[in-house]
């Protein structure tokens, strides 16, 4: 897997990514058995939700926290970083800025989901160097996550060292508290290929959205405008262009379990 050159929006200019239509019609996408929310987290199992950046809970698993909070369960928020680095070097986005718009940005997109009661903890671990701060992030996992819950943490190869870094964490965590871990693909859609030899479609289950579901989902990404826009001071693309988006305007979400 190539490194991840700087920044997200540094890593678009330069990686035309796969269009959302490869994904849809590719064999292995209809392959993928169906699941039910209460299959993913089961009755009496809070959801906790491990989001690298603000925007990855609702890119990844919007639908699925939707009907979780219908059915009553409990949801936990650990926002790792405050996403302050998701903008080049010099841009008139600082990071000071970001720190403060994009947590701002998922308290909205939580309310447009109906997801306020919702606990959030924010982690505080630098932007682009969780894997610096893995002890830490270890640390406060261990004591906050119980044998019952379920970690929801991004995938592990999923191509942003902060995600990556994640769901490493969470996978070691779970084994060792005893919990069930779910890894949430985001990156993936965009960087690889349907037939790249490391996804594992052989765990990967399908969580069938409702249109009011996923017009909701689509509703709560607008939320977030800090990425959703180009960077004029630089000219570098909005990190989460139209063809991003396309991936996780879906009817249905995909999950590693």
């Amino acid at each position: 897997m190539a490194t991840v050159i700087s920044t997200p929006a540094e890593r678009l200019q330069n990686h035309p990514g796969t269009v959302e239509q490869h994904w849809r019609e590719h064999p292995r996408m209809a392959q993928v058995p169906e699941v039910g929310a209460a299959q993913l987290v089961p009755a009496g199992s809070r959801a906790v939700v491990v989001a690298p950046h603000p925007d990855d809970e609702v890119l990844g698993c919007a639908g699925l926290l939707m009907a979780l909070a219908q059915a009553g369960r409990d949801i936990l928020l650990i926002a790792v970083s405050d996403g302050e680095g998701s903008h080049a070097s010099g841009s008139a986005m600082s990071a000071g800025l970001l720190a403060q718009l994009r947590p701002a940005e998922t308290i909205a997109a939580l309310g447009v989901l109906e997801l306020v009661q919702v606990d959030i903890m924010r982690a505080n671990i630098p932007d682009s160097r969780v894997a610096e701060h893995r002890l830490k992030l270890q640390d406060l996992l261990l004591a906050y996550v119980q044998r019952s819950d379920t970690l929801l943490a991004s995938w592990h190869l999923d191509g942003h060292p902060d995600h990556d870094a994640v769901g490493e964490v969470c996978r070691d965590v779970g084994r060792r508290i005893g919990c069930h871990v779910i890894e949430v693909p985001v990156w993936l859609w965009h960087w690889r290929q349907p037939d790249d030899g490391d996804i594992p479609w052989h765990s990967a289950r399908k969580l069938a959205l409702d249109q009011e579901q996923v017009e909701r989902k689509a509703q709560a990404l607008q939320c977030y405008r800090s990425q959703l826009e180009p960077d004029l001071s630089t000219g570098n693309a909005a990190v989460l262009s139209n063809e991003v988006l396309a991936h996780f305007l879906r009817p249905y979400e995909i999950y590693f379990v």
